[in-house]
């Protein structure tokens, strides 16, 4: 593939600060830069950096997290600065990347056949159409959904719901109850995304995008559900909905504001650092009254990829099959709770364990988000929906932002 031509930009200075080195020691030793967009991941992979060393003496690899890692990554590439390694999300962002051709293609490699075909499926989508081969590795994936509060549950005689009617009454029971059915964060638009994806990923038709770039749809025609069921779980929220942010809903749903928490399963590990007493559960949030087409929101969390002119190719893919062996895997997923993308490791944390029967059938859709054009500000359109309550403003400013971002 021929390289395009990245036209974002960035701080000078974060650049810099984020630039890795030249790879050589001067002393015959290998040193590999290992570029990951995880803060919360950065002490897991220091343990794992540290056993590769100890199994591969004189390669050295350099962990670089920076806030904001797409944005510096993407300007790093414009300088033709690539990191030896690379984890990235599995959206908009991997599919960058692989358009500008900077990454190595692993197309036939065999650890490619352990990986579920959903995943590599899904990646794929996101590299484009006009894009063959596989150019990373779906390392983990996470999911969206409702995490609840069990104790409450059981002290509610609560069930988890199974179609949209059901979630509905089940917040009502609770608000009868006297507690508060969710606790929402939409001051940090953000978190607008995980019921918004829930929702948009179950409603929309499966090929929307497809429809939505050759003109056979919009986002009027099918974003008037999602607008108002996303509204009307708004009802159920009584905290400082717009003054909240991401870190004070953890700290908070810990400490038993709310019963239900519509958040990615990322989330799990914060709001047990706050209360390390509180037992939780997750289901998938049931956007229609299908009980058996409501599934649950899934993405790759983590493509692993190398660059395809590093200068130490072979160390490079070393560590990145390290990184993807089954025993690494499975410390990576129990540290972070995680699922696998690859067959083997499985998630046994009680939190999220109710889950792994999901994925093993199958019933997993992906994150609706990972196919906007890049600049495609969703969540903040929602958040300014929420507030000023105006659908048609709302749907008519995503059909012209899409068309505007598309046209470019």
């Amino acid at each position: 593939m021929k390289k395009s031509a990245f036209i974002l930009s960035a701080a000078a200075a974060a650049v810099l600060a984020a630039c890795g080195g030249d790879g050589g020691s001067g002393d015959g030793d290998v040193t590999l830069e290992f570029f990951q967009y995880k803060q919360e991941a950065v002490g897991t992979f220091d343990e794992l950096i540290a056993k590769f060393e100890e199994e591969n003496p004189g390669i050295t690899v350099e962990q670089n997290n920076v806030p904001e890692s797409d944005t510096v990554l993407l300007s790093r590439l414009t300088q033709n600065d690539i990191p030896d390694v690379m984890s990235v999300n599995g959206g908009v962002m991997y599919g960058e990347l692989v358009r500008a051709g900077v990454l190595r293609e692993v197309t036939d490699h065999e650890v490619l056949g352990d990986i579920n075909d959903e995943y590599s499926d899904m990646i794929a989508r996101i590299a484009g159409d006009g894009v063959d081969g596989h150019f990373g590795f779906p390392h983990t994936v996470n999911a969206n959904g409702v995490i609840y509060n069990k104790t409450k549950f059981e002290e509610l005689g609560l069930e988890t719901p199974q179609t949209w009617d059901e979630f509905i009454a089940l917040a009502e029971e609770i608000e009868s109850a006297g507690e508060t059915p969710f606790y929402s964060t939409y001051g940090e638009a953000w978190t607008i995304l995980p019921p918004l994806n829930s929702l948009a990923s179950n409603i929309q038709p499966d090929d929307f995008y497809e429809q939505l770039a050759s003109g056979e749809t919009t986002f009027s025609d099918e974003y008037g559900e999602v607008a108002d069921k996303l509204q009307q779980l708004l009802e159920y929220t009584h905290n400082d909905v717009f003054g909240s942010d991401y870190s004070r809903g953890n700290m908070e749903f810990a400490q038993g504001e709310a019963v239900m928490y519509m958040q990615g399963i990322w989330a799990i590990g914060q709001v047990q650092e706050a209360n390390p007493d509180i037992e939780l559960g997750v289901f998938p949030l049931p956007a229609t009254n299908n009980a058996e087409e409501n599934r649950l929101v899934s993405g790759v969390d983590l493509v692993l990829a190398t660059a395809a002119d590093a200068d130490h190719p072979e160390e490079a893919q070393m560590f990145v099959e390290f990184l993807l062996e089954e025993e690494n895997l499975q410390f990576y997923i129990d540290q972070q709770r995680l699922f696998s993308a690859v067959e083997g490791p499985e998630q046994t944390d009680e939190a999220i364990s109710e889950l792994q029967p999901v994925f093993e059938e199958g019933k997993i859709t992906s994150f609706a988000d990972h196919y906007y054009p890049q600049g495609f500000g969703i969540d903040t359109m929602f958040q300014n929906f929420l507030l000023e309550g105006d659908k048609e403003a709302l749907l008519e400013e995503l059909d012209s932002e899409y068309e505007r971002l598309a046209g470019q």
